[in-house]
């Protein structure tokens, strides 16, 4: 291959900066703490970006980077890029879906038990010498029996499901596609989305953020659901109404939520969700296993590659 620079805006497991440059790349890291302003700054010299999400590709950053060929998503989640100016700059970008399915369904499942068992609340409770809060607030439920309604069954939606079988619940879930495979393998139901609300105990959440899907979680959307009602959020801060949420949560509408995605990231350590008990915080660590951040980083590498060879990506956004 001809000489090419790939920059890389966050850290990336280090397979894949091997495989890039194995393959005479040099690889340019922006430093820690770097903003769109620092990117602003090295774009121009890149054939190719791999972005993790913390900094935005924007419409003028690349059209300030005339060699710019590629933008390799390191995760799923494309928001952060500028799709629009993509397409008309013909600028590719790709993102790497399959890596991290399995590590985010494991971890949903995770803060599901988390969240029923209260697992976190225990935990403080024994490192602060409340142990007898074990025959008060910490009683959880069990998940056996209980409905939970999966929003979006896509890869990683019907991961999910597919691990929720064997604790002999009931499954429904909303999409606009309906899925006969696994409604025949797990005996899922598709429902509408108010009915989905109306019937599960657990709401868990895996669609992508488009105009369409913000705020899909709203007050409105919260009144429809059952009292005492659990929500886990590993797909995209902006499609719950962060701050109707709370407000149930402080009521007990809402017996408990998980978050690992926030309207505005990082979370302010302000915020009043850092106070909640009931409440599981974590930050945007859905993907991050080390076999994911592998994958991720590799297959990122890959399809860099492949672009810059005129070849297409195997998972392309825009093309």
């Amino acid at each position: 291959m001809e000489k090419f620079t790939v920059v890389v805006t966050e850290p990336i497991h280090e397979a894949g900066v091997q495989l890039l440059e194995r393959e005479g790349v040099e690889v340019v890291f922006l430093p820690s703490g770097s903003n769109e302003s620092s990117l602003q700054e090295l774009a121009p010299s890149a054939d190719a970006l791999i972005t993790r999400g913390s900094i935005k590709v924007t419409r003028e950053i690349m059209t300030t980077s005339p060699r710019l060929k590629a933008i390799g998503v390191h995760g799923m989640g494309c928001d952060h890029v500028d799709l629009e100016a993509a397409e008309e700059l013909g600028r590719v970008v790709f993102n790497t879906p399959t890596a991290l399915t399995e590590t985010v369904a494991e971890m949903t499942i995770g803060m599901m038990l988390a969240l029923t068992r209260r697992l976190v609340s225990a935990d403080k409770a024994v490192r602060a010498g409340e142990w007898n809060r074990k025959y008060g607030d910490l009683r959880g439920t069990e998940l056996m029996g209980k409905t939970v309604g999966i929003i979006g069954l896509g890869r990683i939606g019907a991961a999910v499901a597919r691990r929720l079988k064997p604790f002999e619940v009931k499954l429904i879930y909303h999409d606009v596609i309906r899925n006969l495979e696994l409604e025949e393998e797990l005996g899922m139901e598709k429902v509408e989305l108010d009915t989905l609300l109306r019937e599960a105990n657990i709401v868990t959440l895996h669609v992508p953020y488009t105009p369409e899907t913000h705020h899909l979680i709203s007050g409105q959307e919260i009144e429809l659901m059952r009292d005492g009602v659990y929500i886990v959020n590993m797909a995209r801060g902006r499609v719950i109404d962060q701050d109707s949420l709370i407000e149930t949560l402080r009521g007990g509408k809402v017996a408990g939520a998980a978050f690992d995605v926030f309207e505005v990231e990082p979370l302010n350590a302000e915020s009043s969700l850092s106070s909640m008990d009931n409440v599981i915080l974590t930050p945007h660590l859905g993907a991050s296993s080390m076999e994911a951040l592998r994958r991720m980083a590799v297959q990122s590498a890959e399809g860099v590659l492949r672009v810059l060879r005129g070849e297409a990506p195997d998972h392309p956004v825009v093309i």
